[in-house]
């Protein structure tokens, strides 16, 4: 298929490059909290878009000479496709890298049974849980779709009564039994893991 951000800059192609990032960001945080197996481009986490299709996502970490590489559109880099690409800093390396250490953290994200909690066919909120498959313990995962802020109410198991955030925001406590009240920015996210 391809670097997910290809389709994210084709998809939007008006969009500014934070917001571009933001939902790059977004997309790499459901593929490594929601059920399957991730997939991910060496270079994805430089910001390589590629353009479309997995023979054009091998692009050089180290300064290119190849002229088709080099004339690919980067996410959130300064640097010209042409130089060398491998920086720590780079904002998606660092979400990748947190993401991937929270899947590792909590089985509940690789081997755990996932339920809706909350979704719609408009661009807005996206809410899950999974579950622990030892414990049963839940992690609520939360994503905003849309370009507006979100609050909302969203239904969890009656015995999580508290929540810390693994990445973003999460509401201490449940407002009442198996309800917690959910805020998350535009194109954010948050993984929230019960309190025990």
């Amino acid at each position: 298929m391809g670097r997910f951000g290809y389709f994210v800059l084709k998809a939007f192609p008006k969009a500014s490059d934070a917001e571009v990032l933001q939902r790059v960001q977004l997309g790499y945080a459901m593929l490594l909290t929601l059920r399957g197996v991730p997939t991910i481009y060496a270079g994805d986490e430089q910001g390589f878009a590629g353009t479309g299709g997995d023979q054009a996502a091998r692009q050089d970490m180290f300064a290119s000479r190849v002229a088709s590489y080099n004339a690919d559109a980067l996410i959130r880099t300064v640097s010209p496709a042409s130089a060398a690409h491998f920086d720590t800093g780079h904002p998606l390396y660092i979400a990748i890298g947190q993401l991937t250490r929270i899947r590792t953290a909590l089985p509940a994200l690789t081997r755990g049974l996932q339920r809706i909690r909350f979704a719609s066919d408009k661009p807005g909120l996206f809410a899950v849980s999974r579950f622990d498959p030892a414990n049963g313990d839940e992690t609520l995962l939360l994503f905003n779709s849309s370009t507006a802020p979100i609050d909302q109410n969203v239904t969890v198991e009656t015995r999580s009564a508290a929540f810390t955030a693994a990445i973003g925001t999460c509401a201490p406590t449940a407002q009442a039994p198996a309800s917690v009240c959910v805020t998350l920015p535009p194109l954010g996210y948050a993984v929230c893991h019960v309190a025990r």
